[in-house]
């Protein structure tokens, strides 16, 4: 190890006699890296080889390059590159090479390595670096992303379509079902064909006749990226999102006319009933172009977009009738919604817009396909409108339809008590009777809260009572919470200390119920400690064992109550020392410790 060392520091001195000659080291800076140098060298040619070793090296390395960059600039000496810089970075590519030998899986260093290539554009390195990544595993799912990126590569900075459209097709060998690799294939055949139709334009511009060999007319046309989608959907065959893709990035592009219809008649064959397509096709009436506008009032043009949504809107109620179906009422109503919501000054179209999208509502509601996740849009659609009355019926005749959907029931319920309409309680026992037990939380709690703002407190009681009735302990354990506080709130302490005792015995508990009266105790003006010993034990016994920070509080309260006992404190800790397991254990010794210093 000692010669590999040696001689590497030799192949040093060159560069660094040229620094010091130039006045870019000093000599003690020179001998400082000499030791620096030679600590890292041993590192890395040890037996057992780390990979900080090399990372720390190869930042070294960046790092006195950059300086050397600062001192050039400041000094203004530009020469003796070739024997200075360039050494320093064929030795940084040794690292990598050596490090990425060793740790061939390690991502973040390839794409390092990448990096560094590429901020000191060594291309024909960084085309090694690609092709030795590529060569490992190329067929894992994770690799698709550095194909992309070699290939782009290729292409944009090389200039080189060949050797892209080369690394397209090798990773299509081994990912023939990847959707992005065909997408990122397609658009660089498009921007290959782009590029070569404008040096054509600019060689006839300058009355060069362009030789048919250097341009073939079935790429200037861009038939190859035709290629690549046809083969991409017979490969990924029945993926309407998958195929309409292709028609966005074609749209890129100027010269795509025949290919954007192409694509468009294929989705429409494969994909006849699929939502997507039917939603595509009338939104692209939008952008057809109407008859053309004799005036340019604000009225012509009012009057050309209200042709333009018709026309949309007539597509979409041959797909409601055609493909009845939820998917296809989300589409339209969607795009009601969108245009709805679109400024503008001129009240007949807005009113127009706004006709249409209650229209649409009702009839999806109607045919019973109206999307749960629009359901809510609906109801506010109308509240803010002022019409609260239809508001209310939608939900008495819809409620029928919300079957266990906890977020539907409660959307309707907040809306009613919004509105504090006379069907709310109604609807409550509807809702408990619909949804699972296990989900019911949600509407306890909303239950609850309305019972609070409209109801009497015996009234409210019953309500809690009932409520902690409930088998489900994720019910019981919240309501037993909420129920000592609003016990508070409207009965002060005797009442919420009633509440607590009635139920502590009622398991399960959370170790916040517990927390919660004990902040009410200490909340009082004479808090007793005794109380609080009597909270604290008891919320000992169900959270003792795994809480350290439950054991820390009531030591601290012994020691800072007035009628606390520092006594006690020892038994106390005696106690958590015992019951305490784990982890909790030492987080107690070190917390504990912090407590007596001050610290804590």
């Amino acid at each position: 190890m000692a010669e590999f060392v040696q001689r590497q520091l030799e192949e040093r001195l060159p560069e660094l006699e040229q620094l010091e000659r130039v006045g870019l080291l000093s000599g003690e800076e020179t001998r400082a890296l000499m030791r620096k140098v030679t600590a890292l060298e041993h590192k890395v040619h040890r037996r057992a080889l780390n990979k900080e070793s090399f990372i720390s090296y190869i930042q070294y390395e960046i790092n006195f390059l950059e300086l050397i960059k600062r001192r050039r600039v400041r000094l203004g000496y530009t020469f003796k590159k070739e024997e200075i810089e360039y050494a320093i970075v064929n030795r940084i590519h040794r690292l990598f090479r050596r490090a990425l030998t060793k740790w061939k899986g390690d991502i973040q260093l390839w794409l390092s390595h990448i990096a560094f290539c590429k901020k000191w554009n060594a291309k024909v390195k960084l085309s090694k670096v690609f092709s030795a990544m590529l060569a490992i595993h190329p067929d894992k799912p994770g690799k698709i992303a550095f194909w992309i990126m070699a290939a782009k590569w290729e292409m944009e900075d090389r200039l080189s379509s060949e050797n892209a459209r080369h690394l397209f097709l090798r990773a299509l060998r081994f990912h023939p079902d990847s959707e992005k690799l065909y997408q990122e294939y397609f658009r660089m055949e498009l921007m290959h064909a782009e590029k070569i139709r404008k040096e054509k334009q600019l060689l006839e511009a300058a009355g060069v006749d362009p030789a048919e060999a250097e341009y073939p007319m079935e790429i200037v046309r861009g038939e190859l990226a035709r290629v690549v989608y046809k083969n991409a959907i017979q490969k990924v065959f029945g993926n309407a999102e998958f195929h309409l893709s292709f028609w966005t990035i074609a749209a890129l592009f100027d010269f795509t006319q025949d290919l954007q219809k192409e694509i468009v008649e294929d989705l429409q064959a494969l994909h006849t009933n699929h939502a997507l397509t039917w939603d595509f096709m009338a939104r692209r009436e939008l952008d057809t172009e109407s008859q053309p506008l004799t005036e340019c009032s604000k009225q012509a043009k009012a009057s050309d977009i209200t042709r333009r949504e018709e026309r949309c809107w007539a597509v979409y109620e041959e797909a409601v009738v055609t493909v009845p179906t939820e998917a296809i009422w989300k589409c339209y109503i969607t795009f009601c919604l969108e245009r709805f919501k679109r400024k503008t000054n001129n009240e007949v179209l807005r009113k127009k817009r706004l006709d249409k999208v209650l229209s649409v509502f009702d009839k999806a509601s109607e045919s019973s396909l109206l999307p749960q996740a629009l359901y809510k849009q609906w109801l506010r659609l109308l509240v803010d409108l002022g019409n609260a009355e239809k508001a209310v019926r939608v939900v008495k005749s819809a409620s029928g339809s919300f079957g266990p959907s906890v977020e539907m029931w409660r959307s309707s319920l907040e809306l009613l008590m919004e509105l504090q309409s006379m069907n709310v309680s109604q609807l409550f026992q509807e809702a408990f009777q619909q949804v699972p037990p296990k989900d019911c939380l949600p509407l306890w709690l909303l239950c609850l809260e309305w019972s609070e703002s409209t109801s009497n407190v015996k009234e409210t009681e019953t309500l809690y009572q009932r409520a902690l009735q409930t088998p489900i302990p994720a019910v019981s354990i919240t309501v037993k919470e909420k129920y000592l506080d609003w016990a508070f709130k409207t009965g002060g302490y005797k009442k919420a200390r009633k509440v607590f005792t009635s139920l502590r015995e009622n398991r399960p508990f959370s170790l916040e119920f517990f927390k919660r009266m004990i902040a009410i105790e200490k909340e009082q003006e004479c808090s007793k400690m005794q109380c609080l010993r009597e909270y604290y034990e008891q919320a000992l016994r169900e959270f003792g064992s795994t809480s350290a920070d439950l054991w820390l509080e009531y030591i601290e309260e012994e020691w800072n109550h007035p009628q606390g006992k520092a006594e006690y404190t020892g038994q106390i800790h005696w106690r958590a020392m015992k019951t305490l397991g784990g982890l909790q254990v030492e987080r107690f010794v070190s917390r504990y410790t912090l407590l007596q210093t001050g610290h804590l």
